[in-house]
């Protein structure tokens, strides 16, 4: 997978995916895309409250996929504490 010049490329990129997937699938058939749309927001909402509340092994994992789905560097040692 070719890597995006610009943050708000892979952004875009990500958000166009994530509403596709349910707009294709409405066509075949309402209530799956209704489930798949459902699935998705669930799963996201997963990652960000085991980021926030999880345990610190849990909440920095879920921070370093934050950080990588928005294309962002891993922080430095220092920068940890």
């Amino acid at each position: 997978m070719p890597r995006s010049t610009s943050r708000r490329g892979r952004a875009a990129a990500l958000a166009a995916a994530a509403a596709t997937a349910p707009a294709a699938v409405w066509v075949v058939h309402p209530v799956l895309s209704t489930v798949i749309a459902g699935l998705g927001a669930a799963a996201g909402l997963a990652v960000v409250i085991t980021a926030l509340f999880g345990s610190d092994r849990f909440s920095e994992r879920a921070f370093r996929l934050l950080r990588w789905l928005a294309d962002r560097p891993e922080p430095s040692k220092r920068d940890r504490g």
